[in-house]
């Protein structure tokens, strides 16, 4: 599995990316409101490096106990994977449970994405290739 991105969660998206440009990196893709989820999102990318920030948009949000919980921080990777159904069997039975049905994700051109989590890992998504 390739990593695509590492999502970082932001309380305010547009203080998180300013600290992010001080650090070298670029805006990749603009804030794109991502309705299923009810956060905001942004790519940024330095090198071969992609952050995603998010922020919940409201507290019905299922990122919103993450950021509550968290604050401004990394909370996930993911891993571009070639066949979606067939990785989450996989990892099934490596001891990860799906958290959040594969549903398709605006930010990433609609790709199709999936959470998963693991008690000694924490949460992955992994995103269709």
């Amino acid at each position: 599995m390739k990593i695509h991105h590492v999502g970082y969660l932001a309380k305010n998206i547009e203080k998180t990316r300013k600290k992010f440009l001080e650090l070298g990196y670029g805006v990749e893709r603009e804030v794109m409101y991502d309705e299923y989820r009810q956060i905001d999102i942004e790519f940024l990318k330095n090198g071969d490096y992609r952050v995603e920030l998010i922020q919940p948009k409201s507290e019905d949000s299922p990122m919103f106990p993450l950021l509550k919980r968290f604050k401004n921080s990394p909370y996930h990777f993911c891993y571009e994977v070639a066949d979606l159904e067939q990785s989450v069997e996989e990892l099934s039975q490596m001891g990860y449970t799906v958290i959040q049905e594969i549903a398709p994700a605006p930010a990433i051109d609609g790709r199709k994405v999936v959470f998963l989590n693991n008690i000694s890992m924490g949460i992955i998504e992994l995103v269709e290739a």
